[in-house]
């Protein structure tokens, strides 16, 4: 008879039969990856040290994902799944502006990194240990960026281009989001509502994306200087 213990020591983290994969387990070794790669880096850390902060053995954690390098992946996806949750209300926001609707998401994405400071760290060590994962990631959120681009032109708040330049654009954008973490971490920050408003103006005056049609609030403002 095999021990328990020697039958969860599977190399390729698949559950064999008569096994299921525990979700706490899962949830208690990806958030000690989590807290390894704050600390010390994804690379920097091991297998043993996250096992151990996890309670669990080294078995167990190989059971589950089968390699350091599998953990990252899931850490990264499980990281990404829970933002792009949130994203969800600056999606539905209650606006028909494009840019009011990429204020409320990058709010959000600030908030975020605050909560997470893991995050642009993980990303890092994908991009160079996992390339293949992080340009699937990027290119879903290229995706993702024209997707909302084609909406706010067909809503009327954007004037009409072709996908070819909106993809070009949303790589720009995507560029400025990647160095926002060390803006947070500078000293001293100016806060959430500056960052924002010049992010969105350099959308807006630099990236060639010009409303296609004023809102209420900017006709009012330009109607009173006017007067």
């Amino acid at each position: 008879m095999v021990p328990k213990a020697l039958k969860e020591q599977t190399p390729t983290g698949r559950p064999r039969t008569g096994y299921r994969r525990s979700d706490e387990t899962r949830s208690r070794i990806l958030e000690a990856a989590l807290a390894e790669a704050t600390e010390a880096g994804f690379q920097g850390t091991s297998v043993a040290r996250i096992a151990t902060r996890a309670g669990v053995a080294v078995g167990v954690l190989n059971y589950h994902f089968g390699s350091k390098e599998e953990l990252l992946r899931q850490s990264m996806v499980g990281l990404i799944k829970d933002f792009r949750s949130k994203l969800v209300f600056a999606s539905g926001a209650n606006s028909d502006d494009f840019f009011q609707r990429e204020r409320a998401g990058l709010l959000i994405y600030l908030a975020y990194l605050r909560a997470n400071p893991s995050y642009a760290q993980l990303a890092e060590e994908v991009r160079l240990h996992d390339p293949v994962l992080y340009q699937r990631g990027v290119e879903a959120w290229i995706k993702d960026f024209i997707l909302r681009v084609r909406s706010a032109i067909k809503e009327g708040s954007l004037e009409p281009a072709p996908d070819s330049e909106i993809r070009i654009r949303g790589y720009f954008v995507l560029g400025a989001y990647q160095f926002l973490d060390r803006l947070i971490e500078s000293d001293p920050y100016p806060g959430d509502k500056p960052v924002v408003d010049i992010f969105l103006n350099m959308i807006r005056s630099g990236m060639g994306f010009r409303g296609a049609r004023e809102t209420g609030a900017t006709r009012s403002r330009v109607s009173a200087s006017k007067a």
